[in-house]
């Protein structure tokens, strides 16, 4: 069975997890590229950055179980990879925009 590609939150968690997405990129993003199947986030390396991320990472397994993320520490970057399903690239892109 193929996992749909729809977020299970309901509109109000929705619009704050997108609130806390956004603040942590005004906060830390400094870059984003393209990779197969999704996005590379680059961020300045924190504790905080660093928490929010992990955090991120864990609420997103429960609500967007067709995304996958994977994040890595490289010197003073966070490297986020954000990959899907091609079905889940609008998806994707939204992240972090």
């Amino acid at each position: 069975m193929d996992t749909p590609i729809a977020c299970s939150l309901p509109p109000d968690a929705l619009r704050e997890r997108r609130a806390h997405i956004d603040r942590i990129a005004r906060q830390a993003l400094r870059s984003r590229r393209p990779i197969e199947g999704g996005v590379r986030l680059t961020f300045t390396a924190g504790p905080e950055t660093d928490h929010s991320l992990r955090d991120l990472i864990a609420a997103e397994v429960d609500c967007c179980a067709f995304l996958r993320m994977e994040l890595a520490r490289s010197g003073d970057e966070l490297t986020l990879d954000l990959t899907g399903p091609s079905d889940a690239q609008p998806v994707i892109a939204e992240f972090f925009a």
